[in-house]
């Protein structure tokens, strides 16, 4: 899928909504969100990599669509959880540099 279909797939930016905020809870704590901002260049980078968008509708294919994406099931510690955590981490830290 090219980019730009990518980033008008309203399904994928949903479920890749849901895989961050899912990752940061298991990062975090539960109940708490990202700071403003994080999370959609989090998913900017998850809808310019198409290895990422792909694992990302997988992922939530395997939890049974849009629906199930909103539980709290515990995502696999691979090297995707690996490289979204550690966009959160460093999109945070920049946040926090810039006072944003």
């Amino acid at each position: 899928m090219r980019e730009r279909s990518r980033r008008e797939d309203a399904e994928l930016l949903l479920n890749a909504i849901a895989y961050v905020d899912v990752v940061h809870k298991d990062m975090m704590v539960e109940n708490t969100a990202p700071p403003p901002g994080v999370t959609g260049r989090v998913v900017g980078a998850i809808i310019a990599d198409a290895a990422l968008s792909d694992y990302v509708h997988s992922w939530a294919r395997a939890r049974g669509g849009l629906e199930a994406t909103l539980s709290e099931t515990r995502p696999a510690i691979d090297a995707t959880y690996e490289r979204v955590s550690d966009l959160l981490r460093r999109t945070g830290n920049q946040d926090r540099r810039s006072g944003a």
